[in-house]
């Protein structure tokens, strides 16, 4: 009986754990030791290699995304306000893909200039000096080296960064991600969409008939579509697989909306998020986090000590 009793216990704990969320990003004001000094002045170095492959001479643009506070928290520079973005609360891989994204695709459509252009050493590396703290987004071309194509993702990086041991690090060095791209053959076609998503609003009458779609081939306007519910909010078109880079951008964002932008392999989405303000209540703020099992993980908890004790009671009396 015993035996049965601890085996429900540990099914119980396995669930609990199982259920609590996973912090997935380490950068936040509960691992730090110490504030960020706004004031102070940082530095970068990035580089940009792919295995033992060093990329001299290359052209990096750095732009300013967001300032940041004292207790981590970004508001977006003026140049990337009209985004919307919501830097703080985000914690995956998956979710600053999307902020990456969606950011490549502002800078185009909008022509923005970066604050700051430099070139590659011969170890592939480009230094950045007396910064101000922030986030970052460094951004190159492709590359072709020895008869072979190269992408590097754009870094988004924050400046201070925090270290191992909580306290912020001013000097920052970081490696860009890089890899080979297959070869192309200029005679195929591919097949490029791009979908839109929205989320958020069902149940209002808030969304717009149509949108206005611009589709960019290496940072030139290719075409600008309208999509709507006669094409199921989908456009598809063809081109030549010769190596060039699409982005898409949604133009005049309905009021009420956040659009972000991911790219998923041939498929660009865009997606519309309903995030409306409320200034007259600011409880009423849209929720960065997730707290929906916060009641489950607590009766879990408490059920898990209870049966605890149980068997403890229990343990005891069959002992007597």
């Amino acid at each position: 009986m015993i035996n049965r009793k601890i085996g429900i216990l540990f099914i119980l704990l396995c669930l609990c754990f199982h259920l609590m969320p996973c912090q997935v990003m380490a950068a936040s004001t509960s691992d730090a030791v110490e504030p960020i000094i706004p004031e102070n002045e940082c530095s970068l170095t990035v580089s940009y290699c792919c295995g033992e492959t060093a990329f001299s001479g290359i052209q990096v643009k750095l732009y300013r995304i967001a300032e940041v506070s004292a207790d981590f928290r970004y508001t977006l520079a003026q140049s990337f306000a009209a985004s919307g973005l919501i830097l703080d609360g985000i914690r995956t891989t998956g979710e600053w893909d999307v902020v990456r994204s969606t950011l490549e695709a502002h800078i185009l459509a909008y022509n923005i200039a970066p604050e700051f252009t430099s070139v590659t050493n011969e170890d592939g590396q480009v230094s950045f000096e007396s910064l101000k703290t922030g986030m970052y987004l460094a951004i190159v071309n492709q590359v072709e080296q020895d008869d072979l194509h190269y992408r590097f993702d754009s870094a988004l990086i924050a400046l201070p960064d925090l270290g191992s041991d909580g306290r912020w690090q001013y000097q920052v060095s970081v490696n860009a991600k890089g890899e080979v791209l297959p070869p192309v053959d200029p005679d195929e076609n591919v097949e490029l969409k791009v979908l839109k998503l929205w989320r958020g609003d069902e149940n209002r009458n808030v969304r717009p008939e149509s949108i206005e779609v611009e589709i960019f081939c290496n940072g030139i306007s290719y075409e600008t579509v309208i999509l709507s519910e006669e094409n199921q909010w989908a456009y598809t078109w063809f081109a030549k697989d010769d190596g060039s880079t699409w982005t898409v951008i949604e133009r005049n964002v309905p009021q009420g909306y956040t659009m972000t932008v991911e790219e998923r392999q041939s498929t660009f989405v865009l997606t519309n998020t309903w995030t409306p303000t409320y200034p007259d209540d600011p409880g009423k703020h849209p929720q960065t986090g997730d707290t929906s099992n916060i009641m489950l993980y607590v009766l879990l908890m408490i059920g898990s000590g209870s049966m605890l004790i149980i068997l403890g009671i229990t343990g005891k009396k069959s002992r007597l």
